[in-house]
């Protein structure tokens, strides 16, 4: 269960080092307007050095679980032969240059906030796509193969960008709203109408990618059987939890994000930033139990290999 909680922690963590600077280019002004309104040097560094962490205990536990020893025994030579011999090794080699390039690119956030925010964005997508190859995305051959590993590097990358958005949501609307100070609310009110073509087509991307995915882990022979197995019991918690998520997304695309807007127009906005804080907040819970779910689905064997 260690390795599944450090897979859980680094969906979460790379997903908001990529979705977080994401959402600075799309919605909030390609950079400067997220400099000034969404604080993302320290963010971006704590989620940075987490990564690393976490990077590193993830390896070793793998290592571990591979050699048949106790965490705290590490054997080196099987550990070398992963790093060197593997492309899971690669994967976490490319992943830590990634992270390091986001360190960098932080610290130049106040001086190059365009050009640096592009920067750290790609290199979180760098980071957030080497997960593919610790899950069943990488386990295909040939052509199928190639095709099932693009499938989950799009649902990687759409996930990402959810759970940045649902997180730079949350730090637009956590501070308290005066009547007489409008500016915070009107920038949550732009960026939410600046999310909504783009939230539709994450959505988009997480329902084909997902049944893409599917196709090739579980295949039609086994939908009807999907709850006679751990794997099917929780895709089936994960689908009903993203279907909660969706439905979320629509109540604050279509009912809430009008709201606001008519309570700036009426300089009262406080109220209607409490009800899409907490629906945000409920958003974002449901986010982070998906992304445990899928790291629990990675570490079982899926219909279609049994």
């Amino acid at each position: 269960m260690a390795l599944v909680a450090i897979r859980w922690a680094l969906y979460v963590d790379l997903g908001l080092l990529f979705g977080l600077p994401l959402f600075a280019l799309y919605a909030l002004g390609g950079g400067r307007t997220g400099r000034r309104h969404l604080p993302m040097v320290a963010p971006l560094i704590g989620l940075a050095v987490l990564g690393l962490i976490l990077s590193s205990l993830g390896f070793l536990f793998q290592g571990a679980a591979m050699a048949g020893v106790p965490f705290t025994q590490p054997d080196m030579s099987i550990l070398g032969d992963l790093l060197d011999e593997t492309a899971l090794g690669l994967a976490l080699k490319i992943r830590m240059l990634a992270l390091l390039f986001v360190l960098f690119g932080a610290a130049l956030l106040s001086r190059l906030p365009r050009g640096a925010t592009l920067g750290v964005t790609v290199a979180g997508a760098v980071a957030l796509a080497t997960l593919a190859w610790s899950g069943h995305g990488a386990a295909g051959e040939g052509n199928a193969g190639w095709l099932q590993l693009a499938a989950d590097l799009l649902h990687l990358f759409a996930a990402g960008a959810w759970v940045g958005a649902i997180a730079a949501f949350l730090i637009l609307t956590l501070p308290t709203i005066a009547t007489d100070d409008m500016e915070r609310a009107m920038l949550a009110e732009c960026a939410l109408r600046g999310f909504a073509s783009v939230g539709t087509l994450i959505v988009g991307l997480l329902i084909l990618t997902g049944a893409i995915n599917g196709a090739f882990l579980v295949g039609p022979d086994h939908v009807l059987t999907l709850a006679q197995s751990t794997y099917g019991l929780l895709l089936i918690a994960k689908l009903l939890l993203f279907a909660a998520m969706v439905g979320l997304a629509g109540l604050n695309r279509f009912r809430l994000t009008p709201a606001l807007n008519f309570a700036i127009a009426q300089q009262d906005a406080a109220a209607a930033m409490v009800l899409l804080r907490k629906s945000l907040l409920v958003e974002g819970c449901l986010a982070v139990v998906i992304l445990g779910l899928v790291a629990w689905l990675g570490t079982l064997s899926p219909p279609m290999s049994v």
